[in-house]
């Protein structure tokens, strides 16, 4: 009983000093972030189903360059990767060595580029999302978004490290209930070299929409 109630002070502690933030005070945060021009991670994709709850992960890696190349590649439990080299989005198959280019006004790119535009270009977020509620604890802003235009998206989940200026957690809800997490770890920002974006010689491509 004493240890359950030591724990429930340590939580009640540790809670008090969560401290709520203004549209004001987000704005002079993403004011003092360091931006990157190139972001490479690990990542953890968590899909929660709308209907059933269902839960099914996927573990991967994915590279950034701004304004907006990006190479997404998820490794379980197969290789999927989608690349997009600033002009052209592919679905590419490292395995069959084939890919799907898609329409560069598709829902596919959008998608794709809006998770790249989050990580990438915080201090935009303001623009293009009204704040729910944030809120900063030890070093770690949690903030709740929603889109100003409405769409697919109905909320979307943020925590970013003050230490690293990095959004080490991010979470759509869609308007079916269905949930896409990503989990963010071991940022780097070394430079990334441009051929990083180029497909591989002798991929068969197929375009579609």
């Amino acid at each position: 009983m004493k240890f359950v109630l030591a724990s429930l002070l340590c939580f009640a502690s540790a809670s008090a000093f969560a401290k709520d933030l203004t549209v004001d005070e987000l704005r002079e945060i993403q004011s003092k972030i360091k931006s990157s021009d190139s972001l490479t991670v690990d990542f953890q994709q968590t899909k929660v189903s709308g209907l059933r709850g269902k839960k099914t992960s996927r573990d991967g890696k994915a590279q950034f360059v701004k304004p907006s190349n990006f190479k997404w590649m998820l490794e379980t439990p197969n290789r999927e990767y989608k690349i997009y080299d600033g002009k052209n989005l592919y679905d590419f198959d490292p395995v069959a060595n084939t890919a799907a280019r898609y329409s560069p006004t598709g829902p596919k790119q959008h998608e794709l580029k809006q998770i790249v535009d989050l990580v990438l270009n915080f201090d935009t977020l303001l623009k293009r999302y009204d704040l729910v509620k944030a809120s900063e604890d030890g070093g770690l802003v949690s903030i709740e978004l929603k889109p100003k235009t409405p769409g697919d998206i109905t909320s979307i989940d943020l925590k970013l490290s003050l230490k690293d200026s990095f959004i080490t957690y991010m979470k759509f809800t869609l308007g079916n209930g269905t949930q896409l997490i990503h989990d963010f770890k071991n940022a780097n920002t070394k430079a990334i070299p441009a051929d990083v974006f180029d497909l591989p010689k002798g991929v068969k491509i197929t375009d579609t929409n």
